[in-house]
């Protein structure tokens, strides 16, 4: 299945100089895809069927870039601390969004899978980031 290989392609299409990888260096998509394969390949007690949850973050009317990069770093800070995450921003619609790839395997033993139903319990805490910045969030989406 190329669901990591197609996302992080998806997600990196626009060669936005606003992209970030938490756990690759140097972050290349090449890189970024393996790291995500091989965290799947040396974890497989964490992995599940689904390998990687995209979520997007819409902005509406806010256009600070640099207030949604801080936002969005924040935000991948949070979820790397147990699982590979990959984001960029988009300005290909009305409104400004970050999209994320977080592997649903995590990159340390004995943490559960990123099922749909432990990521909406991150829910709240990415409301709580969005509020400390002074960002109101249009939607979350989990695809």
């Amino acid at each position: 299945d190329d669901a990591i290989e197609n996302l992080i392609h998806y997600i990196g299409k626009l060669d936005s100089p606003y992209q970030f990888c938490y756990g690759a260096w140097s972050p290349t998509k090449e890189n970024i895809i393996s790291i995500f394969n091989q965290t799947r390949l040396h974890f497989p007690d964490n992995k599940i069927d689904k390998q990687v949850q995209h979520l997007i973050f819409s902005f509406g009317k806010c256009h600070d870039i640099a207030l949604i990069n801080t936002f969005s770093n924040q935000i991948a800070m949070y979820i790397a601390q147990q699982y590979p995450v990959y984001f960029a921003l988009h300005d290909d619609s009305k409104h400004l969004h970050t999209h994320f790839a977080i592997s649903t395997t995590s990159h340390i033993p004995n943490i559960p899978p990123l099922t749909n139903e432990k990521l909406h319990s991150f829910f709240p805490d990415f409301i709580h980031i969005a509020l400390t910045n002074k960002i109101i969030l249009k939607d979350i989406i989990r695809k």
